[in-house]
C-alpha cells in the first residue's frame, strides 16, 4: 500500500513538472491576462481537471434566492464586495480566520527582479486575525457595515493565506489574473484561491505554481454552502489552528492587524498581550521542533541574571501539533550596521555574553531588538558554557551576518585569520580587532 501511494505521488510529481515546464509564464510574461486563462482554461478542460460541482440534494444553498436578486442588481465592484464581505466573514469565523480586503494594495510581488509598482494586488484573503498588516479603511464612499477589515499578506505568511478574487462576471482575465496569482503566491507549496462574481464562484487549487484542480458552483445551488466551506477547512494552514490554541491555552490575544513580529528557522513569532494588557512576543513551533524550542527556554533561563537577553514569561506549553513559549520584552528589529560605531556595538554585544561565560550559537543581526534603547539578544541557541570553540562559532557567524556572506562561500583570509585569533585568546581586545576589519570590509 505504501509503494502504490509513493508510486503515486512520484507520477504526480511528473506530471505536475512536465505542466510547470510548459506553462506561459516559464517562456514568456507577456501573456496578458485573458490569454493566460484562455490557455490554462484549455489545458485543464483537455486533463478534466475543471469539474462542475452538481447540486445536493437536501443540500444548503450559500443564499437563497432572494439575495441573488439584490446580488444580481449589483452594478458596482465595490458594492458588490461589501455586499458578499458578510457571507464571507460567517463562514470563516467558523474557522478561526477571517477575511482581508487588500485589492486597494500592491503586496504580492511577481519577482525580486522588477521595482515593486509591478506587485499584484488580489482581491483580498482569508487568514488568522493575527497574520495581516492592517490599512486604514478607504474613504471611497462605499457603505459597509462595522467589522470590515483592509489590509496586506504579512510575506512571510503567504503560507497561511486562502486567496480571494472578485468580478462582477467572471471572463478569461480574471480566471488568468489568478493563475498569475498562484504562480507567485507559494511557488514551491501548495496554494488556494477563491474566484467568484454574482452568481458564481470557482475553487481553484495549485501545487507548486501550477493550477491542479477547479470546481464551479452556483451560491443557489444546493449544497454549494457546505462545498464552499469544506474548501476553506481543507486548505486552512496548519499555523492558524497552532496559534489560536497557543492563545487559548496560554490566556493572551493577538494584537489584530499588527501581531506579526518574525519568522525563524523553525518558529514564527507574534505580538499578542495579557489579561492585564501586558505585551508579550508568543513564539510557535511545530511538533517536530519542540525540542529546539525547549533549549531556547533553557538558554535563556541561564543568561537571566546577565540582562543581555530577552526573558521567557511562564513555562513552555505544549499543544496536540506544537509548542509555545511566550518571551518578554517586545523590541523592535534593528537595521544591518553601517557605520564604524554600529559594527562595534553587535561585536561589543556579543563579547558581553561571552565574558559571562555564554554563547549565543547564532548571534546573526536579525536576532538582535532593541527595547527602550536597550539591546538585547533572542532565539538564544546554545545552553553549554562558552567554549573557546563555541566563542569562535559566535565571531564567525556574526562576521557573515553583518557581511551578507553565506556559509557557502569562504572568507577573506585576514578575516578567518582574526576568527581563528579569537577562538585561541578571546580576548576583548581581539574581537574588537575583528570588528574593525569587519567595518572596513563593510566599507571597502
Amino acid at each position: 500500500m505504501f509503494r502504490e501511494a509513493s508510486v503515486r505521488q512520484m507520477r504526480l510529481e511528473m506530471l505536475l513538472e512536465q505542466h510547470l515546464a510548459s506553462l506561459p509564464h516559464k517562456k514568456s510574461k507577456s501573456y496578458s491576462d485573458a490569454a493566460l486563462g484562455q490557455l490554462e482554461t484549455a489545458r485543464l478542460e483537455k486533463d478534466e481537471l475543471i469539474i462542475d460541482a452538481a447540486a445536493v440534494e437536501n443540500g444548503e444553498a450559500f443564499w437563497s434566492e432572494e439575495i441573488q436578486i439584490q446580488s444580481d442588481a449589483i452594478r458596482n465592484e465595490a458594492v458588490f464586495d461589501a455586499f458578499i464581505t458578510p457571507f464571507f466573514s460567517n463562514v470563516l469565523h467558523s474557522c478561526g480566520m477571517v477575511f482581508v480586503n487588500s485589492e486597494r494594495y500592491q503586496w504580492l510581488s511577481q519577482s525580486t527582479l522588477v521595482t515593486k509598482n509591478t506587485d499584484l494586488k488580489p482581491d483580498g484573503f482569508a487568514t488568522h486575525r493575527g497574520m495581516f498588516r492592517a490599512k486604514p479603511v478607504p474613504d471611497d464612499g462605499v457603505q459597509r457595515p462595522n467589522g470590515f477589515r483592509f489590509g496586506v499578506a504579512e510575506e512571510e505568511l503567504f503560507d497561511c493565506l486562502i486567496l480571494f478574487e472578485s468580478k462582477l462576471t467572471i471572463t478569461d482575465a480574471a480566471f488568468g489574473r489568478v493563475v498569475r496569482y498562484l504562480q507567485n503566491l507559494c511557488p514551491e507549496a501548495s496554494a488556494s484561491a477563491i474566484l467568484f462574481d454574482r452568481r458564481s464562484f470557482w475553487l481553484i487549487k495549485s501545487h507548486k505554481s501550477v493550477v491542479v484542480k477547479v470546481q464551479k458552483a452556483m451560491w443557489v445551488n444546493k449544497g454549494s454552502k457546505s462545498l464552499f466551506q469544506n474548501f476553506i477547512t481543507n486548505n486552512i494552514s496548519p499555523w492558524v489552528a497552532y496559534l489560536a490554541n497557543a492563545c487559548s491555552s496560554l490566556g493572551v490575544d493577538v494584537v489584530e492587524g499588527d501581531a506579526f513580529l518574525g519568522r525563524g528557522a523553525y518558529g514564527r513569532v507574534f505580538k499578542v498581550t495579557g489579561q492585564g494588557q501586558e505585551v508579550f512576543a508568543l513564539k510557535i513551533v511545530e511538533k517536530c521542533s519542540v525540542g529546539r524550542l525547549y533549549r531556547e527556554e533553557k538558554a535563556l533561563a541561564k543568561a537571566h541574571h546577565t540582562g543581555l537577553t530577552i526573558s521567557s514569561v511562564g513555562e513552555l506549553i505544549e499543544t496536540p501539533d506544537s509548542a509555545a513559549l511566550l518571551l518578554f520584552p517586545v523590541g523592535e528589529s534593528l537595521p544591518q550596521p553601517t557605520t564604524r560605531q554600529e559594527v562595534r556595538n553587535f561585536f561589543g554585544l556579543l563579547w558581553q555574553l561571552h565574558a559571562n561565560g555564554l554563547v549565543h550559537g547564532d548571534p546573526r543581526v536579525p536576532n538582535m531588538i532593541l527595547t527602550e534603547e536597550k539591546p538585547l539578544w533572542i532565539d538564544l541557541v546554545e545552553v553549554m558554557g562558552a567554549s573557546p570553540t563555541l566563542k569562535q562559532f559566535d565571531a564567525e557567524i556574526l562576521t557573515r551576518s553583518i557581511l551578507s556572506v553565506p556559509r557557502t562561500v569562504l572568507l577573506a583570509p585576514a578575516l578567518k585569520q582574526l576568527i581563528d585569533n579569537y577562538g585561541e585568546s578571546a580576548t576583548r581586545e581581539n574581537l574588537n580587532h575583528l570588528a574593525e576589519v569587519v567595518y572596513q570590509s563593510l566599507v571597502f
